[in-house]
């Protein structure tokens, strides 16, 4: 990373240098005639106005007579020996030309009227302190321009170096650690997407880990018992009590296969959504098909939805909230005395469903941890111990990819009182 900063930095440094002495020195070819001062002019001016009482063939003589006088370097010239360059053409017209012959020489050039002769005054400049300040000042706006490219470059580069290595670096669990990286970074918004990365996949290897101590636990009773039952049965001459140990063995085969399904389903949700497909529809019908599904016969458990949406339609994707209302319906159920209320609200920004039931409710240290896959709460002597503990973990993940939450709280009759809650399509 060093040395991308550096090879960064001294490719603007060494481009901005190059590209503004460049178009300076393109400037002085296009420019290179300076501007005639007064001093030059009235000279010409006055030699003109000396010969104009002269022969051209006396020229010479005169010229040389006014240079010793007003002590300059004069000297006459004819046209054909200057008519050969662009500045010639443009001096046998009459024109008064300056040019540079040297840092420290100017030469201008007139020709005299109505003769093939050309005047030519020489100037020596004295460098004075003023190119010397003009050079310093361009050597103060570089270093400048360097050094305000420095202090933008050099923390781009001290972040990326911190991304680098902590990609590199690798915490205990196997993911890379969390990035620090000021908000006003350029790259605080790449910083935050990796942040976010690592967050997946320690989930990712969390969940992994869970699903295989569940199998290895969940499984291994059914094999042991259907190992066991398969032993006896293979021992057994009485059909009546065979057939009852081959009914066992077809329980546990159920279980195992309940099991893999929700392993499997749990993998599905794992593995996300890229978008939701959120339309318009009737939240109060839904619940009620889920609760006509969910009901049992042989469990008396009075059902009472209050729907306070008005007719509102309701924004969602329809098929993975209509599985988490039937998770937490059927969580409610396992553990309902006599009765469960679902009620549908709406305030300012979120949708708002509550599934409360009159069970043993949920203690306050385990409300934190049981929307965590594979958790199974044992609080009352009545616990069901069917499920794998994959159903309200699947509730969780369904209102996260709809920007909402799942929370859990004691319910007016003192059991669980699950809210799922989730924004409004203006605000998503």
């Amino acid at each position: 990373m060093n040395r991308a900063f550096a090879s960064l930095y001294l490719l603007i440094i060494f481009s901005i240098i190059g590209v503004g002495w460049g178009v300076d020195k393109l400037w002085q070819s296009y420019n290179s005639e300076p501007e005639v001062n007064s001093y030059v002019n009235s000279l010409v001016n006055l030699l003109e106005r000396e010969l104009e009482q002269v022969v051209p063939a006396a020229y010479g003589q005169h010229v040389r007579k006014f240079a010793n006088t007003a002590q300059l370097d004069v000297e006459i010239l004819r046209a054909d020996e200057i008519s050969g360059s662009s500045l010639g053409q443009q001096i046998l017209l009459g024109d008064l030309v300056t040019v540079t012959e040297s840092s420290t020489l100017i030469v201008s050039y007139k020709r005299l009227p109505g003769s093939d002769s050309v005047v030519s005054i020489r100037q020596e400049i004295e460098v004075g302190h003023e190119q010397y300040f003009y050079q310093i000042l361009s050597a103060v706006f570089y270093f400048l321009i360097s050094l305000v490219i420095f202090f933008w470059v050099y923390p781009l580069s001290r972040d990326l170096r911190i991304l680098q290595k902590n990609t590199q670096k690798l915490g205990s669990d196997g993911v890379p650690s969390a990035v620090d990286i000021a908000p006003h970074s350029t790259v605080f918004a790449l910083a935050q997407s990796l942040n976010g990365m690592s967050e997946r996949i320690r989930a990712l290897i969390s969940t992994h880990k869970e699903m295989t101590y569940a199998v290895s636990h969940e499984l291994r009773t059914p094999l042991a018992r259907m190992k066991f039952a398969l032993e006896i049965a293979a021992t057994i001459e009485d059909r009546k009590v065979q057939a009852r140990k081959l009914t066992s063995i077809r329980q546990d085969v159920s279980e195992m296969e309940s099991l893999i399904n929700g392993l499997l389903t749990y993998a599905g949700f794992e593995q996300g959504v890229t978008k939701l497909n959120l339309k318009p529809g009737d939240l109060g019908a839904l619940i009620a098909e889920v609760v006509a599904g969910c009901r049992v016969d042989d469990i008396a458990i009075e059902y009472d939805i209050n729907d306070e949406l008005n007719g509102q339609d309701v924004m969602c994707e329809w098929y993975l909230v209509e599985r988490a209302l039937h998770n937490v319906i059927t969580n409610a159920q396992r553990y309902a005395q006599s009765k469960i209320t679902i009620t549908l609200a709406i305030d300012e920004k979120d949708y708002i469903v509550l599934v409360e039931d009159d069970g043993p409710g949920i203690p306050l240290e385990d409300r934190s941890r049981v929307f965590n896959s594979f958790v199974r709460l044992r609080q009352n002597t009545n616990f069901d111990k069917s499920g794998f503990g994959l159903g309200l973990s699947i509730v969780s993940r369904i209102m996260e990819w709809h920007n909402g939450r799942a929370h859990v709280r004691e319910s007016q009759w003192g059991g669980a009182c699950f809210e799922l809650r989730w924004p409004q399509p203006y605000v998503l």
